[in-house]
């Protein structure tokens, strides 16, 4: 029997060839949940007018690192509003809070990931980066060297979702963000003795750099101040009856 006779039964039709991009189609026709979109535009709006402007193409590339360099700190205040705007707009963000730097007032709204020690903060954001059901992913808190940064430049190109790492380490990365607080533009409000008593408004400068590109701005940000617990050992009540 011809070699040919079983490969191809007689009088079956043969077999089509499918390419992965009609493939790809197929999928996302029959199960359009289930498939990352890839009829995305290349950046991710941040929603908020002044930043998009500084940042290349008018925001955040998708499927490649952001490096965020908080020298004076700037980055959770910043991103927290971001996060806010993108939920507000139907986008999925997932925050992997390593460094513990958000509180918990975020009842409805990202996923927050609290890992117990930074090589799980690294693991948790390359699991969130390679499954792309996330518009933007956040990591803080891990220790990045270079080879970790090559696997997540991998991971968030296989997702194709936008990843900001807020890190020292600015390997492979395709924009690098730097904040920082400017305190001689802060506004205070006076005591009734005429001293700075209370600051109102921060102002805040960041700084985008990328291939060709250099763009920076002053944010101006409301100030919101908390109150001082009366009991210094965190896991003592304070006269308020509060632990945290």
């Amino acid at each position: 029997m011809p070699a040919a006779a079983l490969r191809h039964p007689v009088g079956a039709p043969p077999v089509p060839r499918v390419s992965p991009s009609q493939l790809h189609a197929l999928l996302a026709e029959r199960f359009p949940s289930a498939v990352p979109s890839t009829e995305r535009a290349a950046v991710l709006g941040t929603g908020l007018g002044q930043i998009d402007s500084i940042l290349p193409h008018g925001g955040l590339p998708r499927g490649r690192v952001t490096a965020w360099q908080s020298i004076q700190g700037g980055a959770t205040a910043i991103l927290s509003a971001v996060t806010a705007r993108l939920l507000g707009r139907g986008e999925r963000v997932a925050w992997v809070d390593g460094a513990r730097q958000i509180g918990p007032y975020w009842l409805v709204g990202p996923l927050v990931i609290r890992p117990t020690d930074p090589a799980l903060a690294a693991k948790a954001a390359e699991i969130l980066l390679r499954c792309g059901g996330f518009g933007l992913v956040v990591l803080t808190g891990a220790a990045l060297d270079s080879g970790a940064m090559l696997r997540f430049s991998r991971m968030v190109h296989e997702g194709g979702g936008a990843f900001v790492a807020v890190t020292p380490q600015t390997h492979t990365a395709i924009l690098r963000l730097e904040s920082r607080y400017l305190a001689d533009r802060f506004r205070t409000a006076p005591s009734p003795f005429g001293d700075p008593a209370l600051i109102e408004r921060v102002a805040l400068r960041l700084e985008a750099r990328g291939p060709g590109w250099n763009a920076h701005t002053v944010l101006h940000l409301p100030a919101r101040p908390h109150d001082l617990r009366l009991s210094l050992e965190p896991g003592v009540a304070d006269r308020r009856g509060d632990l945290d």
